[in-house]
């Protein structure tokens, strides 16, 4: 690669950005914050029902040509996969609220990426993935990371 002579070899580092102040960072998280927020508020209810559909063995619908050996571990697989979406969901809405309160970059950014997930937002997830991915992407600019670094918590 040719450089003309007294081009310098490293391009030089831009400046960090200048943290944008807390008001400014939670209006831009606002709105993908607070649809997380009710979002996974609302799969914790469906999981929580669930919950209490599967575990005094409710007879499954649709189910009736399955062999009985195949049967008898559908409960149990069934039960993890409530509890494991309870506890995502509950993971991303503490994340969210962090996420709202400009706290707490990582674990707001891990929320969005778990919440991103299809098999923790169920059929949400045609709703959760555009909020998901809009936070990721405002989450991820340098101002606003230098926003939750501003407090000297995040």
């Amino acid at each position: 690669m040719y450089f003309p002579p007294g081009f310098p070899m490293q391009p030089a580092r831009p400046d960090p950005p200048e943290p944008l102040p807390p008001r400014t960072a939670r209006s831009r998280l606002l709105v993908p914050a607070v649809a997380l927020m009710c979002l996974s508020g609302l799969l914790i209810v469906v999981f929580a029902i669930d919950l209490v559909v599967v575990v005094p063995g409710t007879p499954l619908v649709g189910l009736e040509g399955v062999p009985p050996e195949a049967r008898a571990w559908m409960h149990p697989l069934l039960l993890g996969i409530c509890i494991f979406g309870m506890v995502a969901n509950v993971f991303n809405l503490v994340a969210a609220i962090q996420m709202l309160r400009v706290r707490t970059w990582g674990l707001a950014l891990a929320g969005c990426i778990v919440e991103s997930l299809p098999f923790v937002s169920s059929a949400l997830c045609l709703l959760t993935l555009p909020f998901s991915i809009w936070a990721i992407v405002v989450l991820l600019k340098p101002e606003v990371r230098a926003a939750f670094r501003g407090d000297g918590r995040g």
